[in-house]
């Protein structure tokens, strides 16, 4: 009976979050999700049919990058059809699914020579700093946005480190890495088992569920708010229910993957032959996890950094079974450049499922849905290709309309590098940070004299 009380008091701490949040409604929601992939986004990737001719179909022609072609003043164009982009056909309407296409916006031309590119950036991207050396974005961000959640940030991903954790791609600060964790049974663990004692605990963590399950429902039956906050405990409950699947997955796979101390790749099992992940199923893993946070209200800040650490993941559900490292030096080779285009296009798949799912969950305390009050931006780590130099960052914004985000279907092609024009990944940075209510927020990162422009950008922030 002493556990069953101490059990159930667990699954009262998981639930209690949005209990509070529907209870308190003292604060406008507000949420940042940054989803980075490594090794380069190509500008061909997110470039719309109607943005391909108008930049010159001619002269882009088969070409991968063209920032050649951009126009010497922004060009902003409305109601782009954006799903017909190479690898954004998952934010079109299909089946069940409600289209994403009139909640996202594509933006291409932004530079962030600062933070160097190459294979990867390491924390450049989010920081617009030498890598090391500045607090990245998210970090600056989840202090201000944690309100009532117990976590102010939750950083998940994958990597082909050895390690369970990587300090790669987010930092408090000169010399503060922020850890990644790259094994979702870790995460796992992290988030939710440690409430009642960690990764040893799979029994009682599958009767933390169940008890929190209960008392879910138990919750609807006797709900005093309003169908807005009915419907958002029914989608934690879903929610829940998902999780305590994946719970039974993770738990089988323990053995071969809980996380291990650092030891030479071939003992590792979970880099050495059979045993090498699928980063691509290992992020499907991260991005449940995260919604069920987001849902949950444990959190209002997400990082998730798909190959952090370590530039030759692998991804063999994702019609390849090659590293993505020697898919990139053969990208002249058709079929590579069909797979490497698979894989950026899974990655908005799995942002346009988290997106769709905070679409159909109403806001509790505001109107609209919880999609209205996040602002999701999908991004690579490293620039505008493989070795890349950081001259272009194509970009994914989805959600965040309450927020005054200008996600209404448009692509936005700036100046290229070098002209006067031209604008970079901080003044993106600092339209989130308006975005988020903070109207001073003008400078952020470390261009020094290469900064071109203070402040937020009105093509994308209203």
């Amino acid at each position: 009976m002493k556990r069953r009380t101490l059990l159930k008091g667990a699954a009262a701490a998981l639930f209690a979050p949005l209990i509070n949040e529907a209870h308190a409604q003292l604060t406008t929601p507000a949420r940042l999700v940054i989803v980075m992939e490594c090794n380069g986004i190509y500008p061909e990737a997110f470039l719309s049919m109607g943005a391909r001719t108008a930049l010159g179909a001619s002269q882009i022609g088969s070409r991968h990058n063209f920032a050649d072609v951009y126009p010497s003043m922004p060009l902003t164009l409305m109601g782009d059809q954006l799903a017909s982009a190479l690898c954004l056909n998952p934010l079109a309407a299909s089946g069940p699914n409600i289209s994403l296409v009139n909640r996202s916006a594509v933006v291409l031309g932004v530079s962030s020579t600062i933070s160097g590119g190459g294979h990867s950036s390491g924390t450049g991207a989010l920081s617009c700093a030498v890598n090391g050396s500045a607090a990245t974005f998210d970090a600056v961000m989840a202090p201000r946005l944690k309100k009532m959640a117990p976590f102010d940030a939750i950083r998940l991903g994958t990597s082909s480190s050895l390690t369970p954790i990587v300090y790669e791609s987010c930092s408090f600060g000169l010399g503060k890495p922020a850890g990644i964790l790259v094994n979702p049974t870790l995460a796992y663990d992290t988030l939710f088992g440690s409430i009642i004692g960690g990764a040893g605990a799979g029994q009682e963590r599958s009767m933390l569920f169940d008890f929190a399950r209960d008392d879910v429902r138990a919750a609807l039956a006797t709900f005093k708010g309003n169908s807005n906050e009915r419907l958002k405990l029914e989608r934690y409950l879903t929610s829940l229910d998902n999780l305590r699947a994946r719970e039974g997955v993770l738990m089988s796979m323990g053995p071969s993957v809980r996380p291990l101390l650092p030891v030479a790749p071939g003992m590792n099992p979970l880099l050495a032959g059979s045993g090498t992940p699928d980063s691509m199923k290992w992020l499907e893993a991260q991005f449940q996890i995260a919604t069920t946070a987001l849902l949950g209200g444990l959190t209002n800040v997400v990082v998730l950094a798909s190959g952090s650490s370590g530039f030759d993941v692998r991804y063999d559900s994702a019609l390849t079974q090659s590293g993505r490292h020697d898919l990139q030096h053969g990208i002249d080779t058709p079929a590579n450049w069909t797979a490497i285009a698979a894989i950026t296009r899974k990655h908005v798949e799995l942002v346009a499922q988290l997106a769709r799912t905070l679409e159909s969950t109403p806001e509790v305390g505001a109107s609209g849905s919880m999609l209205d009050h996040t602002a999701i931006l999908f991004m690579s780590d490293n620039g505008e290709q493989h070795h890349a130099t950081g001259v272009e960052w194509p970009l994914l914004l989805v959600g965040g309309n309450s927020l005054g985000l200008k996600t209404d279907g448009r692509t936005v092609v700036f100046p290229r590098d070098g002209a006067n024009a031209n604008r970079q990944m901080s003044n993106v940075f600092n339209s989130l940070g308006h975005a988020f209510g903070d109207s001073s927020f003008d400078l952020f990162g470390a261009e020094g004299t290469n900064r071109i422009a203070p402040g937020p950008l009105s093509e994308i922030y209203a």
